[in-house]
């Protein structure tokens, strides 16, 4: 389950931010992010990883915003684009692989349109943290 190394990860790096900024008597009341659909994350698996490792930390309580960004293949040799969704019933038996290794998608796709292997992700491995939302605590 890599949504709890997403979700600490995303504690890390906000804890991070408030600390170099100086924000030390805020609440965080909402985290934004994007992360690419062929990571093929479990949003609320990420919520409650995200509500466990924010416990008894600025972070506690705060709407966690997850955008998931479609994926998006080009033929190197033809130039077609296409989207996980337009091949998955053909990838659905390496959906496992695909979930823990998603770069490997690339090795498992061949264009629909003449059938090569030369194909590049041109979106859907993302995972950014666009920012996040705070106010001043009362604490």
């Amino acid at each position: 389950m890599h949504e709890a190394s997403y979700a600490l990860t995303i504690v890390d790096t906000v804890m991070e931010a408030l600390k170099k900024e100086g924000l030390e008597n805020v609440k965080v009341t909402k985290v934004i992010i994007k992360i690419g659909e062929l990571s093929l994350v479990d949003p609320v698996a990420l919520r409650n990883a995200f509500e466990a490792y924010s416990l008894g930390s600025p972070l506690e309580g705060a709407e966690l915003e997850i955008e998931v960004v479609p994926s998006k293949f080009v033929c190197k040799r033809c130039g077609h684009e296409w989207t996980f969704k337009d091949v998955y019933p053909e990838l659905k038996a390496n959906i496992p692989v695909i979930h823990l290794y998603p770069h490997l998608v690339k090795d498992l796709l061949k264009c629909p349109k003449c059938n090569s292997s030369e194909v590049e992700i041109v979106q859907g491995t993302e995972f950014v943290i666009e920012g996040f939302e705070y106010q001043e605590s009362n604490e």
